[in-house]
């Protein structure tokens, strides 16, 4: 697979490491399905939102979500919206649907010394509301490789577009692609499209492995939160909850299949 015509032009880019630059170059993202910009954001502004969220943390206002490896949900903290009045995030996502960028999230993942397990190899479009055309910038507020759990990407799989379901995509697939972890800074970002296939290793050093991810998408999109710059689609407020959407679903079945299991194996430890 890494030799056939459609990744050619991947694997040229990726010789040259045309996929790192202080610039975002659209062709090598669309390409690629990932770019890195180098010093996007200067060690200053890094260590505002990166010392924040580590108070909260230390003040147990702000703990890991459930039945998730790395995620912490901090929109009810109005500091780390602060995010979409950078001067310099603007200056990034304005190259994005014509200048017309909204969020739908954001949020910070993170691995420590205390959370050192690897995160299995997935896309994001599937766990996602609205049109595919999306992309999460992962803002690095702590240096992050392949040593401490960094983002692993899987160049050019984003051409094979939704795969049709959500989960884990089997280990026989991936060994045949080429796959890549970019080594960040602290103020790089990684941008990368939200049907990318990605993953992350184990944290061999233990070490605090944070970045901040801010969701983008078309600012005309009905499920458009935040606006970074330019205009918005004007909607009824809350025209409908996302997790409500369906009345019946495969996750919804899965759900109810689990349930069903600890009544009946509660029912038996109680005879």
């Amino acid at each position: 697979m890494k030799n056939s015509n459609f990744f050619r032009q991947a694997n040229i880019c990726l010789k040259k490491d045309l996929y790192f630059d202080k610039k975002i170059n659209h062709k090598i993202l669309d390409t690629l399905g990932f770019f890195v910009i180098k010093n996007a954001f200067s060690l200053k502004i890094v260590e505002k939102y990166r010392l924040k969220f580590l108070k909260e943390i230390s003040n147990n206002k702000l703990k890991k979500t459930n039945n998730h490896l790395v995620e912490f949900k901090i929109e009810k903290f109005n500091f780390f919206k602060k995010i979409y009045k950078e001067p310099k995030l603007k200056q990034i996502v304005k190259s994005f649907y014509e200048g017309n960028v909204g969020s739908d999230f954001y949020r910070i993942v993170k691995k420590d010394k205390n959370n050192i397990k690897p995160v299995f190899c997935h896309q994001d479009a599937g766990y996602q509301l609205g049109s595919f055309d999306r992309y999460s910038l992962f803002i690095s507020l702590t240096t992050n490789n392949n040593l401490n759990g960094g983002l692993i990407v899987y160049p050019s799989t984003h051409k094979f577009g939704y795969l049709g379901d959500t989960g884990e995509i089997s280990k026989k697939i991936t060994k045949r692609f080429t796959k890549v972890c970019p080594h960040l800074e602290p103020g790089d970002i990684l941008v990368m499209h939200s049907s990318l296939w990605h993953e992350s290793d184990v944290n061999f050093l233990k070490s605090d492995r944070i970045y901040f991810e801010v969701h983008i998408q078309n600012s005309y999109e009905p499920s458009t939160k935040f606006i970074i710059c330019g205009k918005k689609l004007k909607l009824q407020k809350d025209l409908f909850d996302k997790n409500k959407i369906f009345s019946n679903s495969r996750i919804q079945r899965i759900v109810s299949l689990k349930n069903q299991i600890k009544q009946i194996k509660k029912s038996i430890s109680s005879r």
